[in-house]
């Protein structure tokens, strides 16, 4: 998920198109962007722009026979984990929980979890890819990654979040928590989540919900179990290639690593939130995730990749969905794009933001 799947390729059919308040230039740009893209990909929603002048556009098939919209629901992968640094931030301002909290501190009772050198594992580690814990839960192996590598299958299948926690003690990590640069863990977002959700109460799902889509009118950003029959009939096919389906992702086991589905509509909104932060508590959580923490890398915030001071970003895969987010706060320009196909828009996206940027 994530980081480590977000695929190039330059590439389907006409769709539709929308605009809010985007000026020609930037309605041009992003319309050439996704012809480029288009040409390669199932179906797609691209969206880029100013904050309050965001021109939206879509290509090709949902996988049901329609051309995709802004309403349209994907999977986004590991973008789900800034929403998860979100929640984390959130906690951090309403007395929860600190960023040096050790993570056992949050998680059920009697469970264990690996340390090197004396130094635990915090939340903070987690957010900024530095534990030292695996890329992924220690059950995965070469028969998962061999299906999916070639179906698509979901290699998390079946992994409840127990059986990531029992796995937990046996987990090797490779540095000193804290250290060195980021190295990327589905599992250590994982991780998080489940921390977090221990600590509240509240499954992932409905944390997310009543935190962060709630305050920024979000109605469209949900994990599986959460989805209404309407948002099944809006949700588009995933596809390995053109001819070719993958399976959904639910994730249960690890939810804050990659669970998430959302539209081009919910995403551009929390998008506008990183560069318009509301004047509330989740405004100060948003810029709390866009820092580098104290001794953190300086390749990260909370969650957010840099590329450059200026601009953050994330993107995300599963088995047949790609997309990426990626936000520059000073100039406030956002870009988003959506692909239900395995071919992801990574430097598509960076190109039309440096358009926009520009």
């Amino acid at each position: 998920m994530g980081s480590e799947v977000g695929a190039g390729g330059e590439g389907g059919m006409g769709g539709e198109r929308g605009e809010v308040g985007a000026g020609a230039g930037t309605e041009h740009a992003v319309e050439r962007a996704a012809d480029r893209l288009a040409r390669r990909r199932v179906g797609m929603v691209l969206g880029g722009g100013r904050s309050g002048g965001v021109h939206v556009t879509a290509r090709g098939d949902t996988g049901r026979g329609a051309a995709p919209d802004a309403r349209t629901l994907f999977e986004i992968g590991s973008v789900t984990k800034t929403f998860t640094a979100l929640l984390l931030a959130d906690g951090v301002l309403r007395g929860q929980w600190a960023l040096d909290t050790p993570v056992r501190d949050l998680l059920p009772a009697g469970v264990g979890v690996p340390s090197r050198d004396g130094v635990q594992i915090t939340l903070q580690h987690l957010a900024t890819h530095t534990s030292g814990l695996p890329r992924t839960p220690g059950r995965l192996g070469i028969r998962e990654n061999v299906a999916y590598l070639r179906t698509g299958a979901d290699p998390y299948a079946g992994l409840s979040q127990d059986d990531v926690l029992r796995a937990l003690p046996g987990a090797k990590l490779s540095r000193v928590p804290g250290s060195g640069k980021p190295k990327y863990s589905n599992l250590g977002f994982g991780l998080l989540g489940t921390a977090l959700t221990t600590a509240t109460g509240l499954d992932y799902g409905s944390l997310v919900r009543d935190r962060i889509c709630v305050p920024l009118g979000m109605t469209d950003t949900v994990v599986d179990d959460q989805m209404t029959t309407d948002q099944r009939q809006r949700m588009a096919v995933g596809h390995r290639r053109r001819r070719r389906t993958a399976e959904p992702w639910p994730l249960p086991g690890i939810p804050g690593a990659g669970a998430l589905r959302s539209t081009a509509t919910d995403m551009l909104r929390f998008l506008a939130a990183q560069v318009d932060p509301p004047d509330t508590g989740l405004g100060e959580a948003v810029r709390l995730t866009h820092a580098t923490p104290p001794g953190g890398p300086g390749e990260m915030g909370l969650g957010w990749h840099r590329a450059g001071p200026r601009t953050l970003w994330h993107n995300g895969g599963t088995g047949g969905f790609r997309s990426i987010a990626i936000v520059t706060p000073d100039s406030r320009v956002v870009t988003l794009a959506l692909v239900n196909q395995t071919r992801g828009a990574d430097l598509t996206a960076f190109r039309l933001m440096r358009r926009i940027d520009g």
